[in-house]
């Protein structure tokens, strides 16, 4: 059974594929940082039984070209981003991938976002970091003996203590705009720290989302009470654009918005209005329209901002949760047994009719 392998894997479980019978060979960005491109995946995959894929872009050619081609595991939240999916269910092979991958990474990092626009953690870094603007002066409470307190910058009302006095987050409202895998390690995260949680998920289970202590309410209302809107939804046609200039003008004058989901889930012209104007009190992004961020982005300009070049997602832990997961499944269909996490479930009949990976 050979496997061709091009997303970052953990060795671990190369190895366990290898225990278990099959033949691993690993190319392509997993291997080199660099993508195959269409020609190359075409040569490839006309001898193998399994790949396991993340980056590469795997079109109907490429899927026709592979002969003996059994199963293919995008290992993305998200597999249509890389996969043809309708194509692959056109040639009744299952796609595996790897919800959740990245639950924890993006839930760390939306509490480190929230933390750092509330508490003016990245602008007072740059600031001390990359100008003089809160070196190169003198405060009238910072001479004589009082020079050598160290205990206080100083207390002038144009100094850091005053002048960036931030919000703690105890106590505070955070709303989920999706309350999935994602949102759900959110809230556990923003639970520890006493904090509220409401959510907006039209297909949630408010059974199970009452475990976590979130209370499930309508958009309106999320925006109108939440101190921090956190975008945590994925992209589908009901969900595009659910965060419109609408929502954005119930939002409280105090409130920041976070997105660490995507960009389309929001308008970004009408968010862009609400940060320019002072409607919101900041906000605190990792993904956009376009991508990369363009040198001429108006969030740029802003003041009330924390920018990220699409970060959430990255750790090496990603890599050990959907290369365990992957492996977990394909094992699971080797002893005649169906994953859960299959993108196009309605093939597995098929597939199993034709020896599965026997």
């Amino acid at each position: 059974m050979k496997v061709f392998i091009t997303a970052r894997i953990d060795p671990e479980q190369v190895n366990r594929l290898t225990t278990n019978g099959f033949e691993v060979e690993q190319g392509g960005f997993g291997a080199t940082g660099v993508k195959l491109d269409k020609a190359e995946l075409i040569e490839k995959f006309k001898d193998i039984d399994v790949a396991i894929i993340e980056f590469e872009n795997i079109t109907e050619d490429i899927l026709n070209s592979g002969k003996s081609l059994k199963i293919v595991a995008c290992l993305r939240n998200e597999p249509a981003a890389s996969m043809d999916i309708d194509a692959a269910s056109k040639l009744n092979i299952p796609v595996l991938f790897t919800p959740g991958r990245n639950a924890v990474a993006v839930a760390e990092y939306t509490i480190g976002l929230m933390l750092s626009i509330a508490r003016s953690i990245a602008t007072t870094h740059h600031l001390l970091r990359y100008t003089d603007e809160l070196t190169s002066v003198s405060y009238t409470d910072k001479s004589g003996d009082r020079k050598s307190v160290t205990s206080e910058w100083s207390m002038d009302p144009t100094a850091p203590f005053q002048r960036f006095q931030g919000e703690e987050l105890m106590g505070k409202t955070v709303g989920l705009v999706g309350a999935g895998l994602i949102g759900q390690e959110i809230a556990k995260r923003a639970s520890a720290l006493g904090i509220n949680l409401i959510a907006f998920d039209p297909y949630a289970n408010a059974d199970q989302l009452a475990r976590l202590n979130i209370r499930l309410v309508d958009l309106d209302k999320l925006a109108q009470e939440s101190d921090f809107v956190v975008m945590a939804a994925r992209v589908t046609p009901e969900s595009t654009g659910v965060f419109s200039a609408k929502t954005f003008a119930q939002m409280k004058k105090s409130a920041y918005f976070i997105n660490t989901a995507r960009a389309a889930l929001v308008d970004y012209e009408a968010l862009y209005k609400v940060l320019a104007e002072n409607k919101i009190a900041g906000a605190a992004l990792d993904v956009y329209p376009f991508e990369p961020l363009p040198s001429d982005s108006p969030f740029r300009k802003l003041s009330n901002v924390v920018l990220s070049p699409h970060l959430a997602g990255a750790t090496t832990g990603v890599v050990k949760h959907h290369s365990k997961m992957v492996v977990d499944d394909l094992l699971l269909i080797k002893v005649g047994k169906i994953p859960s996490r299959v993108a196009n479930p309605k093939v597995m009949d098929a597939f199993i009719k034709k020896g599965g990976l026997n």
